[in-house]
């Protein structure tokens, strides 16, 4: 891509040669349509921040996913949709080559800057979206650039209505962002998957609601992030590959293009086995989008689909976030975002480094779901055949949502690429709490071995000692000994010390059939991660491979 010009210079192109109305200027030569909206458009990242730079936005700012669904990338695909309809038209003779070659000038993307986006915004108040004002443009430049080509005007959107072309111009700029994001995500998956592998027996203990419960690995950490990012990348995968082309007309029933292959047929210009159904079937293959059964104008389950798979990749990104948020502060120490000059520090107080990609990440995921709720408020209010006001309300919502989901993507590809782990702070957090971790471990091979039988009993088991007592169970047993441990420690960080206090008591506890080996070895948190490799490798083996293919 050529480098943008600054958005100063763009907003003298648009005004100096476009109206209010987003009429056009000069006509340069035809272009190539990129395939990723990016490349056939000098300048669309310019034209991108020139309406919303991101100042409140830092997660999705500068990412690639805010230029494939900005206002000026979003009416380039409004022009392509329909130069591509002309064309799909001027295939079966329903309008001539040279029509179809100047509505193809008109989307040319390297002349999307002469196209005033805020004029066509303003006009677009007038009819209740853009695709008016930018139909309207479109013709006058097909017209400018076909001089003497007649009837370049009405060749342009035949048989459709606004909904089709803005629907399908919507669903070809999702297909974008999603491939943006995939991307990210199998950078991620590969980036985590590795760190697994690396870490499958590194120990370091668990937490259950916020509290130290029992060992486990940072490679099993790891593999269960993977997985998430992976699951919620082949849920986008599976949504992107099913995305529809909207083909209805103004009621849903296509009765304008219906008249139009009628006619076409009357005159000679189609053959018999061509309808509208093939029509659109074909249109559908030219925009790498599915061809449905039938519309969807007020069925709108492509579009929460979508954004439910969006939701669940910011979720997915969001869980890493936190858990980095956590793990980073000073008293934790575990992990550490990657060193990158100039950020996360903090002018009045130097010595701080915020895990600032992790923040952005977590503000993204706490807005998701709201966002995600407008879109299914959205589609549960399209009434009728054609919505009033709730096809309006999905359009914000479901951008947001690919700006945050790309976001999100990208900043957690950075952030696990680069993700320090410290695992000596992780030993020594294991240590704190020391044998007491495996207390549920106790519960199971111990705790029968200390329960008492009569009132007499009393002491330590097998021990031959006695003394008067009611009869306790081996569990209530082995709880008074926790108990009693964590009360002799309470309010000190010294783990050593607890543990050598609760192995004292439980050895006076135990009967002499257990000995110091066993005990110490029932005791070791590193011999209580259960089937924590083995997780590790099954959740790699199961989901590595995201990182090397795509379905779509």
């Amino acid at each position: 891509m050529s480098t943008p010009a600054s958005p100063s210079e763009h907003q003298a192109t648009a005004s100096g040669a476009a109206g209010s109305d987003g009429s056009i200027g000069s006509i340069g030569s035809i272009g190539s349509i990129g395939s990723d909206g990016l490349s056939g458009a000098p300048g669309l990242t310019a034209l991108a921040a020139e309406a919303d730079a991101g100042l409140l936005d830092p997660l999705s700012s500068g990412t690639t996913a805010v230029v494939q669904s900005s206002d000026a990338n979003y009416l380039l695909h409004l022009l392509q949709v329909e130069a591509a309809w002309t064309a799909v038209l001027a295939q079966h003779g329903m309008v001539t080559a040279g029509q179809a070659e100047a509505a193809a000038e008109a989307a040319d993307p390297r002349h999307l800057a002469d196209y005033d986006l805020i004029g066509l915004a303003h006009a677009g108040q007038n009819g209740g979206n853009v695709l008016i004002p930018a139909l309207k443009a479109m013709r006058a430049r097909a017209a400018q650039a076909a001089p003497t080509e007649p009837g370049v005007s009405s060749a342009i959107h035949v048989g459709a209505t606004s909904q089709d072309i803005m629907d399908t111009a919507m669903m070809r700029m999702a297909a974008q962002v999603a491939g943006t994001v995939l991307a990210d995500l199998r950078a991620a998956v590969g980036s985590l998957a590795a760190m697994a592998t690396e870490h499958r027996a590194t120990p370091m203990v668990a937490r259950s609601l916020a509290q130290h419960s029992l060992p486990s690995t940072f490679g099993l950490r790891a593999a269960g992030w993977m997985s998430g990012l992976a699951q919620a990348g082949r849920r986008l995968e599976a949504a992107t590959a099913e995305l529809p082309i909207q083909w209805g007309g103004a009621a849903g029933t296509m009765a304008a293009l219906s008249g139009r292959v009628a006619t076409a047929r009357a005159a000679g210009t189609l053959d018999a086995g061509t309808d509208a159904f093939t029509l659109v079937e074909e249109l559908a293959q030219r925009l790498g989008l599915k061809a449905p059964a039938g519309p969807w104008q007020t069925n709108r389950m492509p579009i929460t689909g979508l954004a439910a798979a969006l939701a669940d990749v910011v979720a997915a990104c969001g869980k890493i976030a936190n858990d980095v948020l956590i793990s980073a502060r000073i008293e934790n120490g575990e992990l550490g975002e990657p060193l990158v000059a100039g950020r996360g520090g903090s002018s009045a107080m130097p010595h701080k480094q915020n895990p600032v990609l992790s923040v952005m990440i977590h503000a993204g995921a706490l807005g998701a779901p709201g966002t995600l709720a407008q879109v299914l408020t959205a589609a549960g209010a399209a009434n009728e055949e054609r919505p009033d006001g709730a096809w309006h309300a999905e359009w914000p919502a479901l951008r947001q949502l690919m700006r945050t989901a790309g976001g999100a993507a990208a900043r957690t590809a950075e952030l696990v690429s680069g993700l320090r782990v410290n695992t000596d702070r992780m030993a020594e957090n294991l240590n704190r709490v020391g044998p007491l971790l495996v207390s549920e471990r106790l519960m199971v091979e111990l705790a029968p071995l200390l329960e008492e039988s009569g009132p007499e009993s009393g002491g330590r088991a097998g021990s031959g000692q006695s003394g008067s007592g009611t009869s306790r169970s081996g569990k209530e047993r082995l709880q008074e000994i926790v108990d009693r441990s964590l009360e002799s420690q309470h309010g000190q960080q010294d783990g050593q010390q607890q543990g050598n206090d609760f192995r004292s008591l439980l050895r006076a506890a135990l009967p002499d059939t257990v000995s110091d080996a066993e005990l110490d070895g029932l005791l070791d948190p590193a011999n209580y991660t259960g089937e924590a490799t083995t997780l590790v490798d099954r959740l790699v083996a199961e989901y590595r491979n995201f990182a090397e293919w795509s379905t779509t």
